[in-house]
């Protein structure tokens, strides 16, 4: 695939799969004497892992290293683990938010409850 064929695909922008590639993300081929890149279905099965990825809301260091992680004999594993603990994480923030909205929403509730309603 071309670098645009592939942007349009992962419904990403060219640019998008450039910096992929300039962070390591990503390993086209340079296929023309101008250098044009063209994604073989290797490069395609990791952009379609970083997108996906990205789109979970994983920075460019986590997606590195789960992409490492794929890569080695014990890949699948690792990057469960790694997957796994970015869930906890995430499930540790949405609670937070939660209480933190409860407390809001008590202290709104206890100065209606002092004042009356606006007039």
């Amino acid at each position: 695939m071309t670098i645009t064929q592939l942007a349009a695909a992962l419904g990403v922008r060219p640019s998008t799969l450039r910096f992929w590639e300039q962070e390591g993300l990503l390993t086209p081929d340079r296929v023309t004497s101008h250098g044009a890149r063209r994604y073989a279905q290797p490069a395609i099965r990791a952009a379609r892992v970083v997108a996906v990825l990205r789109a979970a809301g994983h920075g460019i260091p986590r997606v590195r290293e789960l992409l490492a992680a794929l890569d080695r004999f014990d890949g699948a594993e690792e990057a469960a683990r790694l997957l796994s603990a970015r869930l906890d994480h995430l499930g540790t923030r949405m609670l937070a938010l939660l209480r933190a909205g409860s407390d809001v929403a008590e202290v709104v509730t206890r100065a209606h409850e002092e004042t009356g309603p606006p007039a």
